[in-house]
Parts: structure tokens; C-alpha cells; sequence
């Protein structure tokens, strides 16, 4: 694991951040690869050159209301890192109240709202911090519904309190460390995850253990995966609710190898992780989960364009294929799209015996006409949908 620690400013030794930075980072550096950067003196553009050359995995941010910190937070996440931020008591009532209409409030409008609602974890060293969290709003008598960011952490501080050793204070942590990386798989993914992982769905979805044939490239490319790779590529598939049918088609390719060096026994030693008791944050938008609805219409705006539609045809095969594809393009605008739902189109698609000039004719009145041509091609990018699968939608 390799861990960037970025601070705007260092002050004396004597400073208890930087005396729990020390701290963290002297015992840290037993068990992961750790990096600090301090912005005394240094541009921020020499920030950003050392930690690209650093390369982390996590970059975690002490203190807050620093413009520097939240363009460093903006860079992380543009690079797919991760950021974890530690106010260190920065956002307690009484230090937002200080100066709050003249210096808060505008960096709370220009920045240090975002930083806080997109960090990927905050750290706070104790349940009255947490409470402050839970409650921070734009005004004091104006309380917030919610917090503005709900993955809030309590890792205790061994420099204020005697409750926990610095040991223990460096284990939560790189435990936390864990859990934000584990809750980011698809953002970690790497671009052989991705094909790896589409390679693994093409061959779950097969009918036949031909079918699940795969070329000796993409052998290779899943025989090099490494536990990292495997462990981010099974807790996405999880969360993407194909996690079977990617177990599925590792169990087929099996069948399919000609001989223990393609293939390898690689796919048959999968790690058999219990991707359910991994502990990770709740994603913010959940994917759908379960079977695509239908026999109900989630659009709810759509009802009588489909009321009409089931008066002409009948509630037959075909009105439930634009049934499911409304449904995939309400979730689509709501970003909770799963790949398990895509993966039941393309069965639908793939081996449903459809009357195709009467359901293209229904998608056009149901005025899903483009985003089934768009669905169409993203089942071809993904599980390699072929043209004599595909229905000729005119637009």
C-alpha cells in the first residue's frame, strides 16, 4: 500500500498534528510505503510533480480551509486516488463561527464544501467530532437534514488521548485505508481489470462450453491477474450483482483449456473470497440489484404512452422487452444501471425469439428508439453482441 500525506503547513515540533503526523508516519512506514508532503515553501505545482512521481494508492489530507489542500484533493481524484481527509478539529462550531461571514463562508462556497462532500472517508478522532460533522451547515441556525459526507471514521488520536497506543491509532488507520480502497474497486480498476472482467461475463452468459471459448490473448491476460486485480474485480462484480455469472465463466473457460500453460490453473485457483464480509462504505448510488422489473413501469411519466402501447399489441413478449427497456433507461439517468441488468438484455437479445419488426416498431412508439440502438451497442462493446443479434432500429 502506498500512502501520500499531504499538510499545507507544518508548524513547530511541538504542534500536536504534527507530532500524530510523526507518529503515524514513523509506524506506518513498517507496513506500507508512506510519503509526506508539506507545502512550506513549495509550489503547487511541485506538490503535484512529487506525488505523481510517488504514485499513490490513498492520498490523505490533514486540516482543512487550506485552498492548497482542496486543489490537492481535486487532483487526486482526477488521478483515480482515492482521498481520505482529517480535519484535525478544523470543522468543530467554534473554529467555522470564527471569521465565518468574511473568510468561512466564501471557502465553503468555493471549495471547502466539495472537498468535504467528495472525500472518500473523514477521519475524526472521537464521537464529539463525529456529532460536529453530522451537524456542520452552511449557517449555525441553519441545521443540515444530512451530513454532508456520511463516511465519517472514528480513528482516535494517541497524542491527546491515553485510550489508545500509537500501534493501535496506525492499525485503524491502515485499516481504514483498506476499507476505502475496497469501497473504490471500479475507480482502481485497471484498464486489464476492466477487459478481464468483460471477458469473465461474455463467457458466464454462454449457453455452452464452446461458447465460452476465449482467444489464447485473453488467457494470457486473465492467467497475469494478481490478488489486488482479482480482489478489485470481484467486490465490482459483486456490486454490479453478476458476481455468479463471472464465477460462472471462469468454471466454463476450464472446460475450454486445451492445456494447463494456457489458461493455467490460474482461473481454477480464483480466489474464493467472501466478497459479502469485506467491510466497505455503503456506495453512494447503489446499482440495482436483483432482476430487471418486468412487470411494473418505473418511469411512472411513461404510464399512458405504454397503456397505449399494451391497447395496440397486447401485453405480449415484445411490450415486455420495452417494458425492461424503459426501465434500463430510467435507471440509466439515475445512474444506477447494473451490469447484471445489461447482461439480461443481452439474453433477451441473444436467444429470445422475438417478432423484430413488430418490437422495433413498439420501441419507436414507446420513444426508446435511441436508447435501445445505444443499448444495443454497448451489449456489442461488452459481451460482443453480434449484428444478427442486434434489431435494425431505424432513427
Amino acid at each position: 500500500m502506498k500512502i501520500l500525506h499531504f499538510i499545507p503547513a507544518t508548524e513547530n515540533s511541538a504542534d500536536s498534528t504534527t507530532m500524530y503526523l510523526s507518529t503515524l508516519v514513523g509506524l506506518m512506514q513498517q507496513k506500507a510505503q508512506v510519503m509526506v508532503i508539506s507545502a512550506d515553501g513549495t509550489s503547487l505545482s511541485d506538490n503535484k510533480r512529487q506525488a505523481e512521481a510517488f504514485a499513490p494508492q490513498i492520498v490523505h489530507i490533514h486540516t482543512c480551509w487550506e485552498m492548497r489542500s482542496a486543489k490537492m484533493a481535486k487532483w487526486a481524484h482526477s488521478s483515480s486516488i482515492p482521498v481520505v481527509l482529517s480535519p484535525h478539529g478544523t470543522l468543530e462550531p467554534w473554529v467555522v463561527e470564527r471569521k465565518y461571514l468574511h473568510e468561512k463562508l466564501p471557502k465553503l462556497l468555493l471549495y471547502q464544501h466539495e472537498t468535504i462532500c467528495n472525500a472518500d472517508a473523514i477521519v475524526v478522532t472521537g464521537e464529539m467530532e463525529r456529532r460536529s460533522m453530522q451537524q456542520l451547515s452552511w449557517n449555525e441556525r441553519i441545521k443540515s437534514p444530512r451530513p454532508w459526507n456520511e463516511r465519517l471514521c472514528i480513528v482516535r488520536n494517541a497524542i491527546i488521548t491515553n485510550d489508545i497506543s500509537d500501534q493501535q491509532m496506525t492499525d485503524e488507520m491502515l485499516r481504514l485505508y483498506r476499507k476505502v480502497l475496497d469501497s473504490n474497486a471500479w475507480m482502481l480498476m485497471t484498464p486489464d481489470d476492466r477487459q478481464a472482467e468483460d471477458i469473465l461475463l461474455r463467457a458466464g452468459l454462454a449457453r455452452q462450453p464452446r461458447q465460452a471459448a476465449i482467444t489464447a490473448q485473453e488467457r494470457r491476460l486473465l492467467a497475469q491477474l494478481g490478488e489486488e486485480s482479482w480482489r478489485r474485480l470481484l467486490i465490482h462484480a459483486y456490486e454490479e450483482d453478476v458476481l455468479p455469472i463471472i464465477r460462472r465463466g471462469a468454471a466454463l473457460m476450464e472446460q475450454t483449456a486445451t492445456n494447463a500453460e494456457t489458461l493455467g490453473n490460474r482461473i481454477a485457483h480464483m480466489p474464493q473470497l467472501s466478497v459479502e464480509d469485506i467491510d466497505r462504505f455503503q456506495p453512494r448510488i447503489p446499482k440495482a440489484r436483483g432482476p430487471i422489473e418486468s412487470s411494473r413501469l418505473l418511469p411512472r411519466q411513461m404510464k399512458q404512452r405504454f397503456k397505449e402501447l399494451r391497447d395496440s399489441h397486447g401485453h405480449n413478449k415484445e411490450y415486455t422487452f420495452c417494458l425492461m427497456t424503459a426501465n434500463l433507461s430510467y435507471e440509466t439517468s439515475h445512474g444506477t444501471l447494473s451490469r447484471r441488468h445489461l447482461a439480461e438484455m443481452y439474453e433477451q437479445l441473444r436467444y429470445e425469439d422475438f417478432d423484430e419488426d413488430l418490437l422495433a416498431r413498439m420501441l419507436r412508439e414507446a420513444e426508446l428508439n435511441k436508447f435501445a440502438q445505444d443499448m444495443q451497442l454497448t451489449l456489442s462493446q461488452m459481451f460482443g453482441l453480434t449484428e444478427g443479434y442486434m434489431l435494425t432500429l431505424k432513427s
